[in-house]
């Protein structure tokens, strides 16, 4: 069989063009071949590809790209393949291509508004036959529409949109249609065509814009099988707009749960959202999160594994019954813990573990031997076996750390495969391969039932992993482990977070396949989920780390960054001022004699506090805060005074630099420090300068040229719907990064992303390329925010930024205004968390206002327990009208 790729493309007199294709069903990386195309003239290239004759059809994939002379790639097509059924036995096809490149409306062509939104019926490729086929790509049409194709020859009707060719949805955003070769006649070699919309009734059409498309057919009797193969179609932009719910999966309530929401709870969400005229349902991580089996396991951020699904979360009523009495029993008990106010974690994890090791007996070992969990293991090996290993090995050490497992420190390749396929720990392994296949099989039926409903289901990925994690047992350098991921101060942590993950190596993750390890995990995101969440999306521009050996955030610094020297210092703030006392701590006479009393002058012997050359100012011999949780410091300082050093250890300018030798970052917010207040005027003045030019313009270019690099790497090779966690300390240039890539920012009323008068960000100026929300799991509820104002900020708010006049109105109707402004706003997504779509209606403010915040992120030890006060359909029979209020509301703003 031979393939004549042709495709129009100007290049210039260096570049190359460069076909890369293979079979559909070949491994994308070793079953691809390339295929170089030759210059004809006037931008037209051409190739021939010869394939061995098949006795069934085949469907080839392939793409274009652009190289230099060297064969180095200066351009590629977007993600969005061109695709060949070619017919079996030994013929000649030729193919017409358009370079797809990236769209201005990517979302709309990402899963979860082209595939849940459009609703439309896929039909199956049909057998290749002779003639002459066209396809286009477009995104979700709306019910009703039909696609259609005419053009300058009599079987494509003449122009004349009721003679037009009807187009038949193939998924996935592509339409095609075949003109079989006994209805073409004498077609003209030269072809001209238009796409066109149509309703069912068919009275209206909707034409594309612009010149009419054209095709230069060769000559039927060489080639019987033609391809014209477009790229999108040319319509005035439809944006998307649609509305969803958030919550995280632990918190919801189902009249059948064992104490907290589960896999079957996310169904009934799932029907809540469809029935309001809602879309998606959004959840925080569900990944496992089990090291110590106590309430910090509740973290689902703090995940074990990248890949693995937590066991907590699978429905016990989804697998097969217990006998009846053990049924009984583990009934009794799920009873109990569901009644409860908050999710008890541990009681919760013991009795479902207790209940799956039973399942596990009873069904689970038939379940290995399945053809189902054949092929889903072949799918998962690479993490699933590592990933059993590591639960085998942390309950037989009773320790989640791979550090206090003897013999197990760091992972051995050849060693845990002997380990895993000895059939004396077949049982144990088993078990653990059995939760996931359970979990994958569970979750991937909620989300078809998602599908089936019409809502996509968006997950969250999280910027980090657990520092004793498989993921960094594994492939501990992939990862900085002497640092730790947090994020700067900001209005709702002074002191700055530290979170405790390690932060990445992108350099060495670069060099091992081009970012594999992140690409691997969004294909695993997007088994599960239409869209997800990019947890703090800034650490793709650069990440806030703090050392291992200090505690606060304000102790952190950038990566990557462009850190200056010690003599650069020197000549930036002062040259007589001697810089190098402040790259450690430096505190005041009087703030030491003020909260160490007495033990000041115990200090000045005991050689842990020495005197410098500026009156007054003392350095810490210890700058690391760690020092001071040492059993040899507090025993010779006494853990108060131990405790006090510690806390004076963020009084520190500069910063050293772990990556550059003898460089330095300004330490952030230093302005707010004792340590600042004691500076002479001038290195005060100039410090400000340099300070605000490190951290807001110094390092703009070198964050956007990050991002492009890693994010472009992995937002090109995925149907998911990208939303950016883009909130906190944003470098100037986040917004044009993310609307290069098409990511949705996150858009939030009280956080505005720029200077506003009011202090507040108005909806109707949020961008269309974005997800409105009232508010986050690490802050107030809609309720607990309009409660924290003051009387007089809550009447500003109202008339200053719901722009309205009357008289205040009751809370009820005040949470209407804000929820219509963020429906009515330009964002494609409006996803509230549902703790604020139940402000709606006050028979459903069943807890305090304080009571409905999920996380506080000052808290490093926070427990993440809350649950809704009622199950779905409890809240909704307590207020029969807010589901039909919620769903009233969504339609009024066109989002159905």
């Amino acid at each position: 069989m031979t393939v004549t790729f042709s495709i129009e493309y100007w290049a210039q007199p260096h570049e190359r063009l460069t076909l890369v294709g293979r079979a559909a069903d070949s491994p994308a990386h070793s079953g691809a071949q390339t295929l170089p195309l030759e210059l004809l003239g006037e931008g037209h290239w051409q190739a021939t590809l010869h394939l061995p004759s098949a006795t069934s059809p085949l469907h080839y994939i392939y793409s274009y790209r652009l190289t230099d002379e060297t064969g180095a790639v200066l351009r590629e097509e977007w993600r969005i393949p061109h695709e060949l059924h070619l017919p079996a036995g030994d013929t000649a096809v030729f193919t017409q291509d358009r370079w797809i490149d990236c769209p201005e409306d990517a979302p709309a062509f990402s899963a979860a508004f082209c595939d849940i939104l459009g609703q439309q019926a896929v039909a199956p490729e049909e057998a290749p036959q002779p003639g002459l086929t066209f396809s286009v790509h477009t995104p979700a049409l709306r019910r009703g529409e039909r696609l259609l194709v005419t053009g300058s020859c009599e079987a494509l009707g003449s122009w004349d949109p009721k003679k037009a060719l009807p187009l038949t949805y193939r998924g996935q955003g592509r339409w095609s249609a075949t003109l079989p070769a006994s209805v073409i006649g004498s077609a003209p070699a030269s072809l001209r065509y238009k796409y066109l919309l149509s309703t069912d009734a068919g009275y209206t059409y909707l034409w594309e814009e612009g010149e009419d498309r054209w095709a230069n057919l060769p000559d039927s009797t060489i080639y019987p099988y033609c391809y014209v193969q477009d790229s999108y179609l040319h319509l005035p932009s439809r944006p998307v707009r649609t509305a969803g719910l958030v919550a995280p999966l632990f918190s919801l309530r189902s009249d059948t749960d064992w104490g907290i929401g589960d896999f079957g709870a996310l169904r009934e969400a799932i029907d809540f959202a469809a029935e309001a005229g809602m879309h998606a349902v959004q959840l925080l991580p569900i990944n496992d999160t089990t090291s110590t089996r106590g309430t910090a396991d509740s973290y689902p951020y703090n995940a074990i594994s990248v890949d693995a699904l937590h066991p907590i979360y699978i429905d016990p009523e989804a697998l097969p019954a217990l006998p009846s009495e053990e049924r009984k029993a583990f009934l009794r008990e799920a009873k109990a813990l569901r009644q409860l106010p908050a999710v008890d974690y541990p009681r919760v994890l013991e009795l479902k573990e207790r209940f799956l090791r039973r399942a596990f007996e009873l069904q689970g070992k038939a379940d290995l031997t399945s053809e189902d969990f054949r092929l889903f293991y072949d799918e998962a090996v690479a993490w699933l076996r590592p990933y059993a290993l590591y639960c085998v090995l942390r309950d037989q050490f009773g320790s989640g750390a791979p550090s206090d497992w003897a013999g197990w420190e760091a992972y051995d390749e050849a060693k845990a495969a002997a380990y895993l396929d000895d059939v004396a720990h077949a049982e144990e392994v088993g078990y653990y391969y059995w939760l996931q296949f359970v979990l994958d099989r569970q979750l991937q039926a909620v989300r078809s039932y998602a599908e089936e409903r019409g809502v996509f289901l968006k997950g969250d990925l999280p910027i980090g992993v657990a520092p004793h994690s498989v993921d960094v047992w594994m492939a501990p350098h992939l990862f900085h482990t002497e640092q730790s991921a947090g994020a700067p101060p900001d209005d709702f942590a002074a002191d700055g977070q530290n979170w405790g993950f390690p932060t990445y190596n992108w350099e060495r993750m670069q060099e091992e396949g081009d970012f594999r390890w992140w690409r691997q995990r969004f294909e695993r995101q997007a088994r599960y989920f239409h869209a997800f969440r990019i947890d703090h999306i800034l650490g793709f521009f650069r990440i806030w780390e703090v050392p291992r050996t200090q505690r606060s955030g304000l102790l952190g610094h950038f990566h990557p960054a462009l850190p200056y020297s010690l003599e650069e210092w020197q000549e930036k703030l002062a040259p007589s001022f001697p810089v190098e006392l402040l790259t450690a701590p430096l505190v005041h006479e009087d703030e030491l004699t003020a909260r160490l009393g007495d033990s000041f002058d115990d200090l000045l012997d005991s050689g842990y506090l020495h005197s410098t050359a500026l009156v007054g100012l003392y350095q810490l011999t210890y700058g690391e805060q760690a020092d001071y949780e040492t059993e040899a410091v507090q025993r010779a300082l006494g853990a108060d005074v131990a405790a006090v050093l510690a806390e004076l250890c963020t009084e520190t300018a500069l910063i050293a630099d772990p990556y550059k030798a003898g460089h330095y970052h300004p330490r952030i917010a230093l302005e707010r420090s004792r340590l600042f207040a004691r500076l002479p005027e001038e290195v005060q003045n100039r410090w400000r300068a340099v300070s605000d030019d490190y951290y807001y313009v110094r390092h703009n270019e070198l964050f956007r040229t990050t991002a492009l690099l890693r994010l472009g790497a992995l937002t090109s090779h995925t149907r998911l719907l990208l939303c950016a966690e883009d909130l906190g300390m944003i470098p100037a240039s986040v917004p044009a990064v993310l609307d290069e890539l098409q990511v949705l920012s996150l858009e939030l009323e009280r956080m505005p992303k720029a200077f506003t008068p009011t202090g507040w960000a108005r909806p109707d100026s949020f961008p269309a390329r974005s997800v409105a929300t009232t508010s986050t799991h690490d802050m107030p509820s809609l309720r607990g925010w309009w409660h924290s104002l003051s009387a007089s900020e809550q009447e500003r708010y109202y008339r200053e930024e719901l722009l309205l006049t009357e008289e205040v109105p009751d809370e009820e109707a005040l949470y209407r205004h804000i929820i219509e402004a963020h429906l009515a706003s330009p964002s494609a997504a409006v996803l509230l968390p549902l703790a604020d779509w139940m402000s709606l209606d006050s028979r459903l403010w069943l807890t305090t206002p304080a009571e409905e915040q999920i996380n506080r992120p000052e808290d490093p030890h926070h427990y993440w327990g809350y649950r809704f006060p009622r199950s779905l359909s409890d809240l909704q029979a307590a207020a029969p009208e807010w589901r039909t209020h919620i769903k009233h509301l969504i339609t009024l703003s066109q989002r159905l």
